[in-house]
């Protein structure tokens, strides 16, 4: 008797988790409980958080570059594409979105790498502010800007490209331009491509070039699924697939005893050396 009455609680208390669990990612997929905020505001929110850096003994303004980390906030592997950018001559900005709204590491991992909190439609709000930011700013050009995201920072680079293909802003902008003035290049690092990221793919602008690195290995945003998607868009849309890699491959401080996620030091510095030479390509070699 003592048992079942044990086994009718847990189970009693675990349905009631999951629906706590539910209630809090319906409640964050409608968009309930998303701050609106103008454009204004959201520069005000995220400005603090932006760190700039600019290439040594440049005569103008040089593109940039905005970096927008995973789910689980900044780390070691957004300074180090920071550092291979800014070597190459352009500006890198990088955009802290989860200490912005007083989330750390353990929010990051149990709300927003859960979806219960800021979805890549909300983020996207970040981008068009970074994007202010970096127009703003003399060191910058503002007219030759690109956008690169890792895992839901490249969720939320599509949703931003999806929303201005199809002509709209963030839900969580009062008064935001619908499009990516200045925007003139997309990079995605093993981008998060399943529900509830809005994108299909087929609502990509065609005049921003979009390039993706997939993880082969990739089990928390699978490299199939997300080929899948871009395939539909037409030749704006590129991507490649890492083999034997796994999702955050590049990441020099993994978590420990995770398979899901594995450093590889010679893949790291391939994919730095691909992002560099896409804004070569973009923006020509030597930009200052």
């Amino acid at each position: 008797m003592f048992l079942r009455k044990s086994l009718f609680y847990a189970l009693a208390g675990l349905a009631l988790l999951l629906a706590v669990l539910l209630l809090a990612f319906a409640v964050s997929l409608s968009g309930l409980a998303v701050p609106k905020r103008t454009l204004e505001q959201q520069i005000t929110l995220i400005q603090p958080h932006t760190e700039i850096r600019l290439p040594d003994n440049v005569t103008g303004p040089v593109p940039g570059v905005l970096l927008l980390h995973g789910c689980g906030g900044r780390r070691q592997v957004q300074d180090n594409y920071a550092d291979a950018i800014v070597n190459a001559g352009y500006a890198a900005l990088i955009i802290n979105s989860n200490e912005a709204r007083g989330i750390g590491r353990l929010g990051s991992m149990s709300q927003v790498c859960m979806a219960l909190r800021l979805l890549g439609q909300e983020r996207a709000a970040d981008i068009h502010a970074g994007l202010e930011i970096a127009r703003n700013h003399p060191g910058i050009d503002g007219d030759h800007l690109a956008l690169l995201g890792w895992s839901h920072g490249g969720w939320t680079i599509l949703d931003a490209l999806s929303l201005a293909g199809e002509g709209r802003a963030p839900a969580a902008l009062r008064d935001s331009p619908v499009g990516l003035s200045g925007v003139q290049l997309a990079l995605a690092m093993y981008p998060y491509c399943g529900f509830p990221a809005l994108t299909d793919g087929r609502n990509l602008p065609a005049h921003i070039p979009l390039h993706a690195i997939l993880a082969e290995d990739d089990v928390i945003a699978p490299a199939n699924r997300c080929a899948h998607r871009l395939t539909r868009s037409g030749p704006h849309v590129s991507f490649e697939i890492y083999a034997d890699q796994t999702h955050a491959f590049d990441e020099p401080n993994a978590p420990p005893l995770d398979p899901r996620i594995v450093y590889n030091e010679n893949a790291a510095a391939r994919a730095q050396r691909r992002v560099v030479e896409l804004l070569d390509e973009r923006f020509g070699e030597n930009p200052s």
